[in-house]
């Protein structure tokens, strides 16, 4: 997980390679505490991102939620194939930019 982008328009976060429980449990904690008190609209980068598992998919449903909470948007962008399949297959699909 690398932020690419953080000022007040915009928070960029990019994700690499598989979003699964080992790599989720590396980042949850850092992930949070970064969207903790965003000031605007989040913006995942896939674009590195080759597997998302269940617990990848939650992780992002979470972090919704907390984007959300604050009155902020979530968006992701640059997803591979697969990784669109399984958002869509999730009725995620609005969460695609």
């Amino acid at each position: 997980m690398k932020v690419v982008q953080s000022d007040e328009s915009l928070v960029k976060i990019a994700f690499a390679g598989k979003l699964d429980g080992n790599y989720v449990s590396t980042i949850d904690v850092k992930l949070f505490a970064l969207l903790n008190g965003v000031e605007g609209p989040v913006v995942f980068d896939f674009s590195e991102v080759s597997f998302i598992s269940s617990l990848g998919i939650r992780m992002i449903l979470m972090a919704y939620k907390e984007i959300k909470r604050q009155g902020f948007t979530l968006k992701i962008e640059n997803t591979s194939d697969d990784v669109e399949n399984v958002f869509l297959m999730t009725g995620l699909e609005d969460l695609l930019n």
